[in-house]
């Protein structure tokens, strides 16, 4: 079988590797967002992310050491199941340890613990020892802290599930550019909109850099400080984002490209 082909339990059909072009999908094994690469039956209309498909009947991860985590098609219990990664819903496939009662998403399972480039260095932290860069929160939700990749100089800090939604608001702001150009650019009153998208992308820039903005005065030296911290920023959420996506080759890598490209 080619590793372009593939067959899982979930499915009686044969499952082929597929790149979503234009949008992302809901994974039918976790049913999580998906970005780029799945296996498909187009046909039923069936979607994995590579990583359910490949799944292992069981796992260990470093957070946890005395963890032993197990393999589920569906939520185990009766109660309501979150990912102790990203904080979204357990409604399929997943590792639960009985022992801890902990629950990961098989994508969630599998991100890098350390990324780095050019010269920058991220840590995969379970928990966070100042707020979110994006959110400003140190929290998903109540008790709910979320990982967190974390620069070695303690400058950024992103929730893994903060980039996550950035990515699919990224994509609804560019699939609503496209589907609807004319009334973007020209407005139902007649008047000329196209500098909205510009104002998103401040918007972006602004939740970032926070309160370090609202401190700055005028001067050539602190505004070229602050364009450095947004331009490192910006090269933290792409590396974050291209450990989401898992494939930099895919055709929806332009989504990591627009947050270097947006100003």
């Amino acid at each position: 079988m080619k590793y372009t082909e593939r067959r899982h339990h979930s499915h009686p059909c044969k499952l082929l590797m597929t790149n979503h072009r234009e949008s992302p999908y809901i994974c039918d094994g976790c049913n999580q967002i998906g970005f780029g690469l799945s296996f498909s039956c187009e046909r039923c209309n069936y979607d994995l992310h590579p990583d359910c498909i490949s799944a292992s009947s069981s796992m260990r991860h470093p957070f946890y050491k005395t963890c032993n985590f197990k393999f589920y098609d569906s939520p185990p219990g009766v109660r309501e199941r979150f990912c102790d990664c990203c904080g979204g819903d357990i409604k399929g496939f997943s590792y639960h340890c009985y022992q801890s009662g902990r629950d990961l998403h098989p994508c969630c399972s599998k991100l890098p613990n350390q990324i780095e480039y050019e010269g920058v260095k991220l840590l995969l932290q379970e928990k966070l020892a100042s707020k979110c860069s994006w959110c400003g929160k140190r929290r998903l939700w109540d008790q709910v802290t979320g990982w967190s990749y974390v620069s070695t100089c303690d400058s950024f800090q992103f929730h893994v599930n903060c980039v996550k939604e950035m990515l699919v608001k990224i994509w609804e702001s560019h699939h609503f550019k496209c589907v609807n150009a004319s009334r973007i650019e020209f407005g139902d009153n007649g008047h000329d909109n196209r500098d909205n998208g510009h104002k998103k992308n401040l918007t972006m820039e602004r939740s970032v850099v926070g309160n370090r903005e609202r401190r700055i005065v005028t001067g050539t030296r602190i505004k070229a400080k602050v364009e450095k911290y947004w331009r490192i920023a910006k090269l933290v959420m792409r590396m974050i984002a291209s450990a989401i996506l898992g494939d930099q080759t895919s055709p929806t890598f332009w989504l990591i490209e627009y947050l270097a490209s947006s100003s």
